[in-house]
């Protein structure tokens, strides 16, 4: 299926130090107006995909809930992605209203101190009561965005993500893009070390546990995990640019939200014949890799993070800088 990240909107309530977006309070301008949306979701209908509504936080986007609608009544799987602080019993109705299948809320560790710091004073409450609310009404899962702050919160922002009841505990690795800095990464070994964590964790974890902007976890897995273990896990390669794309608030498609090389715009011609034909997404799927990534007998389950290579080098097909693999 195809995954399509959809940043609705720039404004946000909250000012993560790390932000992707690098949002503001107010809408950016020239974002993709109503009609301009729905006319997108015509577009990219006929895939049938699953789009995830994010920003910013897309809940202060006045006609979210419109657009989520529309969508699934053309047969498009809709999550949102928000910080969770929003999300009142009434916010909720409207949620499930919209056909809204799963909600992802951001969690950077397992308590007000380890969260707040990026994210601002009283967030973390906030987005736990979000999540309170949500609870036996719309699925849920838990995102954390791992910097060398928060490296050893894995496991007890994890165990909360259980508790709270969550489906999912997704893992998400810093990627330098907007707001975001290279001093915020972990250090190559110190990723490798959390993905064998992971890898053994999921041996006695019955939550679903993916790892994003990682995709050495498609190595580490058959390192530390037999066939019959791994069956139905998820771990794979940079998927930016072959099952996923990401659509910017004024329209621009890129591989994914971390790497900001533009392959069309959707004010210009459709997300259609964008997908299907920018040299950007063939180069992406041809998959000729230079450096160590090129040469690695892994690169066909990992091939390394192409927005972390475009960050580090200027280059989408360069190596993956956060590898610590070096039998090649």
């Amino acid at each position: 299926m195809l995954i399509i990240a959809w940043e609705v909107t720039a404004a946000c309530n909250l000012a993560c130090d790390y932000c992707r977006a690098s949002a503001s309070a107010s809408p950016a301008e020239a974002e993709l107006s109503t009609v301009e949306a729905l006319a997108f979701i015509d577009q990219v209908a006929p895939k049938k995909p699953m789009i995830i509504l994010s920003g910013g936080e897309p809940l202060l986007r006045p006609d979210i809930f419109d657009l989520a609608k529309y969508a699934t009544d053309r047969g498009v799987r809709v999550s949102l992605a928000s910080n969770g602080t929003l999300i009142t019993p009434e916010t909720v109705e409207w949620i499930k209203g919209a056909g809204i299948k799963r909600v992802s809320i951001s969690l950077d560790g397992p308590d007000p101190k380890s969260h707040d710091i990026t994210r601002g004073s009283g967030s973390f409450g906030l987005a736990i009561q979000g999540i309170e609310n949500l609870r036996g009404k719309v699925d849920f899962q838990i995102n954390m965005t791992i910097t060398k702050e928060n490296l050893d919160q894995v496991r007890a922002t994890m165990d909360l993500a259980e508790r709270l009841g969550a489906v999912a505990f997704h893992l998400f690795f810093l990627v330098p893009t907007g707001r975001g800095s290279e001093d915020e990464l972990v250090a190559p070994e110190e990723q490798d070390e959390i993905l064998r964590w992971v890898a053994e964790e999921c041996r006695k974890r019955t939550i679903e546990v993916k790892v994003t902007c990682a995709p050495q976890y498609g190595r580490v897995i058959r390192e530390v995990l037999t066939e019959a273990e791994r069956t139905g896990m998820m771990g794979s390669s940079c998927l930016a640019g072959t099952n996923f794309v990401f659509v910017s608030r004024t329209g621009d498609v890129c591989p994914c939200g971390y790497l900001p090389v533009v392959a069309g715009n959707v004010r210009m011609e459709s997300f259609p014949v964008i997908w299907e034909s920018s040299p950007v997404f063939l180069d992406l799927r041809k998959r000729d890799l230079v450096g160590r990534c090129g040469i690695c007998d892994y690169r066909k389950v990992c091939g390394g993070c192409r927005a972390r290579a475009y960050a580090k080098t200027g280059d989408y097909l360069e190596s993956d800088p956060l590898c610590s693999f070096r039998e090649v």
